[in-house]
């Protein structure tokens, strides 16, 4: 698979995703109960913009860590922006791109309970019981499968050359910003799902 310039990226996930219809204004937030009350400002400035017009800045902001309540028609249109400001503007997007790489990666139970291993460990002060009930509270909301439907929701109705673009994104962070990811969160994404499009 051929990687364009990293100059190059923002034009080529455009045209990856051209053909991505906007979706209505109705359309841009998940159905409650995934939304709350303080969502419905993200629906509101999503929908007064456009892929092309957002920024950096504004992914940080005003979406920040609630991708998840975006409906897969929303986040695939909007899909081409989060990738072109993650890679061209790494240190103006900050977290969200560390949030994007963890929506671009297939759940997996093992990782619930590394975190919290980790988390542990590296967190002392935190009470035992508290964690433990944070453990299984996510192990719970792992195994009643929504994490998993909603990935393949996202994604399986990707075009190849969707797939190849999100490839190019994933390994080009690699490429330029793998120190800032040091427990392996791009390998992780690329393996467990997108590497099935170097060859297609």
């Amino acid at each position: 698979m051929q990687i364009p310039p990293k100059k190059d990226l923002k034009a080529y996930f455009f045209d990856a995703f051209a053909s991505r219809p906007r979706p209505l204004d109705t359309q841009i937030l998940a159905p409650l109960p995934r939304v709350q009350y303080e969502h419905k400002k993200l629906g509101q400035f999503l929908a007064g913009t456009t892929p092309r017009e957002l920024t950096a800045e504004e992914m940080r902001y005003e979406i920040g860590g609630d991708l998840v309540v975006l409906t897969s028609e929303a986040f695939r249109y909007f899909l081409p922006a989060f990738l072109s400001a993650s890679i061209n503007s790494y240190q103006s997007a900050d977290f969200f791109v560390d949030v994007l790489i963890g929506t671009l990666t297939k759940p997996s139970r093992p990782d619930i309970v590394e975190s919290y291993d980790y988390l542990a460990q590296r967190s002392p002060g935190l009470l035992d019981e508290m964690l433990e009930l944070l453990r299984e509270q996510q192990l719970e909301y792992f195994d009643s499968g929504e994490q998993l439907a909603q990935f393949h929701e996202r994604f399986d109705s990707l075009t190849v050359e969707e797939g190849k673009a999100v490839l190019a994104f994933l390994v080009t962070l690699k490429e330029y910003y793998n120190k800032d990811f040091p427990f392996g969160e791009l390998d992780k994404a690329i393996d467990r799902h997108w590497i099935r499009y170097e060859t297609s």
